[in-house]
């Protein structure tokens, strides 16, 4: 699952909806991904590519980044960009890849690039990443998610692993500061019970946030579950196995099921997704929630909340263990782009900092980004997991990123170190679907006190087998 593309994660939607319309980019031009072709001022043959990667119109960005624009066009004569914000959403996906309607530059999570490669969708970049360095700059278990017969057809665009998302204002009301005003952090499960059902009693408001809707809880209990020693898909004798009616994943789900009704921790509203938990956090309405630290920004700049009354902190730890589910997300272009369009999406990445290189020129954007966001009081210093392994590249975006830090880290040091943690990789067969089907079973203990998690997993075991396992 994603950390939403611009903020991580959101979930995917169930139903795929078939339109008969054609989609038009905001620039009012068709956004087939086909070529255009015509001649620059300089005389040369222009080509226009549709970039998908882009703000929602209310995004306090939005005015940086048609600036970049407008720079990225003066400097590059031969290419013309057209916008349209497509965040990945598998209801639209179909449709559009289908009608040949994708922008040629577009996000997805890191748990959907081998669907749409095999579905002919994706754009073959092995020559043109090779041309530019990525091939050998890049985080080399990430590439693996794009790679298909020794051919590259994306590459990440982000990377994060989940941490403990905490309101400062209401653990300051609950009681929950150090001297030093930093929230004490729950080391484990049952602190976190604890430290939600004191936030609670102290202050009235929700002390954690667990999502129940649109894949967003089973994506989250994940966390939990392999915490507590569970497990969810094996292979035995070369064939899939859903697993997850074990007594440990039994455990995982009654202690949800505790947080609710014998806690009293969490939010009135059984159904909710991550958008409830932007604002819940950014009005002061909810103590804690899984997260990571590219959403720090989003209850910021949807709900003006302070930058300083958030922190972060490493997952607690369960009966097996610590361990933090690690996703992220991925550019690709679609099947429908040319040789020439998918150079001219490279030469914006680049220009955007998203590259290798680490000449002063090349990391302009990055810096101005990183400034733009000081500026807007948005949250600059934490990150999640770094794209790059060659050195250099790390240690340039470091020092950078150093100079525009601008929140007390210790509030976020906890989650950066990540100490004593297992970062996992989401499940590797139909883990939107698993993720859905752990939906309906977290619903079913928050919604109802005498609700049996052994039954349940047991029939969600052998829906999810017989539905997709069997046809794995």
């Amino acid at each position: 699952m994603k950390a939403l593309l611009k903020t991580s994660l959101s979930a995917l939607a169930v139903a795929v909806i078939v339109t008969g319309c054609a989609l038009k980019s905001n620039s009012g031009g068709d956004s087939s991904g086909q070529a255009e072709s015509g001649e620059s001022k300089n005389g040369n043959e222009t080509v226009s590519f549709v970039n998908g990667d882009w703000p929602q119109t209310n995004d306090q960005s939005l005015p940086q980044y048609e600036k970049w624009k407008a720079e990225f066009e003066t400097a590059n004569p031969d290419v013309t960009m057209k916008t349209e914000p497509y965040p990945y959403d598998a209801s639209t996906f179909l449709p559009k890849a289908e009608s040949g309607q994708l922008p040629n530059l577009f996000g997805t999570y890191f748990t959907e690039p081998q669907k749409i490669i095999n579905a002919g969708y994706a754009a073959d970049l092995t020559d043109v990443m090779q041309e530019y360095g990525y091939d050998k700059a890049l985080n080399p278990d990430m590439l693996e998610l794009v790679k298909k017969d020794g051919r590259t057809y994306g590459f990440p665009a982000s990377g994060y692993y989940m941490g403990l998302w905490l309101n400062v204002k209401l653990f300051e009301q609950a009681g929950l500061v150090d001297e030093n005003g930093v929230p004490r952090f729950p080391k484990t499960y049952e602190e976190l019970a604890l430290t939600a059902k004191t936030i609670k009693e102290k202050t009235g408001k929700a002390g954690f946030f667990f999502p129940t809707k649109n894949g967003q809880g089973g994506w989250q209990f994940m966390n939990i579950a392999w915490s507590f020693g569970a497990e969810f898909e094996k292979q035995v004798d070369g064939k899939w196995k859903a697993v997850f009616n074990s007594p440990e994943a039994v455990a995982a789900l009654q202690y949800v099921k505790d947080l609710k009704w014998k806690y009293g921790a969490l939010t009135d509203n059984n159904l909710v997704d991550v958008s409830d938990l932007f604002r819940m956090i950014g009005t002061d309405q909810v103590g804690m929630g899984f997260g990571t630290a590219d959403w720090a920004n989003q209850p910021i700049n949807d709900y003006k909340m302070s930058k300083d009354d958030q922190a972060m902190a490493a997952i607690p730890e369960g009966p097996k263990g610590r361990y933090s589910l690690m996703g992220g997300s991925l550019y690709m272009f679609s099947n429908k782009s040319t040789p020439e369009q998918i150079r001219a999406g490279f030469k914006w990445l680049k220009y955007r900092g998203i590259s290798p290189d680490t000449s002063a020129e090349a990391l302009k954007v990055f810096e101005e980004s990183l400034a733009n966001d000081s500026k807007l009081n948005r949250v600059v210093g934490p990150h999640s997991m770094s794209l790059w392994v060659d050195p250099d590249v790390v240690k340039a975006q470091n020092q950078v990123r150093d100079k525009y830090v601008n929140v007390n880290m210790a509030l976020w040091d906890d989650y950066m170190k990540n100490e004593g943690v297992t970062i996992r990789p989401e499940e590797p067969v139909n883990s939107q679907e698993l993720y859905k089907a752990l939906d309906v079973v977290i619903q079913a203990v928050l919604t109802n006190e005498k609700a049996d998690p052994q039954a349940l997993l047991d029939q969600a075991v052998a829906d999810f087998q017989r539905d997709y396992l069997d046809k794995a």
